[in-house]
């Protein structure tokens, strides 16, 4: 059912104290936003410039300015939000492209397979994802983002996929998150992103790293939207197992870390969380071979607390669309002015338990 954009008023909701097993812990701070919009859910469109009307209101529209020209990206943007939606930047990240994109990174910054047959073809995974040269790389993207007239950046191959090596660690993430809310900060004081202007991070997979940060008090600014792909596959379990359990049926979304992380802090900051799967995935364990979504798996997603929607894509080699959509019942709002940085940095805290 199509929704209507409108701004809604809702209270506003700062910390609070829970008790749990006879002791009082301090519950992290938490401001919620006076005025909301309706989210309509996550549009993935990075791979192409595909027509306006396809979206609508309400909508996160991500896209990928690097496939047009500056002017066209710029022209693209702004449509989309006329249209009353938002636009979310894509960047690879902790990645770079086979040939001149790899090549162009000093010969100091290491590189290594990205744990996946399937995208060894075309990718490598940065493992020195602090490097400066990477911090540089991504800095320029972000901020090119924000100058085309973007809300959202998302910073892609942050976490770990399943028969990679080394795992981002929190202080990485706390790094390049820092060097985002920094870029932004800048870019809002000096009037290039306007005052009424709603931007931010989107936390996309590794939201284990961004709970861990959130709870450590090392963060001054909550992620804009939660959003988790391929869950299976980017499972913090050993080796392939969370593909194996998927494919065997065995694999409870519950088992997933990062889904649990995005639920508590779905649940508890009423930030949406989208969960991206693909119907057709290619198998980590046999090169060549792909294979089919259970679509119990993707029923016992949108069935947890704090899940927004599950997005499933006909396929992972074309990550475009919004093939089949499963409605949760997780939050559907976002902020309609931008919010305001915590007060609270360096204060440790911790996030209510789920209540199932």
């Amino acid at each position: 059912m199509r929704r209507s954009w409108a701004i809604v008023v809702v209270p506003v909701i700062l910390i609070g104290i829970c008790r749990e097993a006879g002791r009082t812990a301090e519950l992290c701070e938490r401001s919620l936003p006076k005025e909301v919009i309706q989210f309509t859910g996550l549009y993935p469109a990075i791979e192409e410039m595909i027509s306006l009307t396809n979206f609508r209101a309400g909508e996160v529209v991500e896209i990928d300015p690097d496939t047009m020209p500056a002017d066209e990206a710029k022209s693209y943007i702004r449509d989309i939000a006329g249209l009353g939606a938002r636009v979310s930047i894509y960047i690879v990240g902790g990645h770079c492209e086979l040939g001149p994109d790899c090549d162009s990174l000093p010969k100091t910054v290491r590189q290594g397979p990205t744990g996946s047959w399937n995208w060894d073809q075309s990718e490598r995974r940065i493992l020195d994802i602090t490097h400066p040269a990477v911090l540089s790389r991504i800095a320029q993207k972000i901020e090119r983002g924000w100058q085309l007239g973007a809300n959202y950046i998302r910073i892609d191959n942050l976490h770990h996929p399943a028969g990679s090596t080394h795992p981002r660690t929190p202080d990485q993430m706390k790094t390049i998150i820092d060097l985002g809310q920094g870029i932004e900060d800048r870019l809002r004081a000096s009037g290039v992103i306007e005052r009424e202007r709603v931007t931010g991070l989107v936390a996309h997979n590794n939201l284990t790293a961004w709970e861990n940060l959130i709870e450590s008090g090392k963060l001054r600014q909550l992620p804009a939207l939660l959003t988790s792909e391929r869950t299976a596959q980017l499972a913090d379990l050993p080796d392939y197992e969370g593909d194996i359990r998927l494919k065997r049926g065995t694999l409870s979304p519950s088992d997933v870390p990062d889904i649990q992380a995005g639920r508590r802090l779905a649940t508890y900051f009423q930030i949406p969380y989208s969960v991206v799967e693909f119907r057709m995935s290619h198998d980590l364990t046999r090169r060549g071979q792909k294979y089919l979504l259970p679509q119990r798996y993707v029923d016992a997603i949108r069935s947890l607390s704090g899940v927004s929607e599950v997005i499933v894509i006909r396929d992972e080699t074309h990550y475009v669309g919004r093939d089949e959509v499963f409605e949760g019942a997780g939050p559907k709002t976002l902020p309609a002015s931008p919010p305001a940085p915590l007060a609270a940095l360096g204060s440790k805290c911790s996030l209510p338990p789920l209540s199932e």
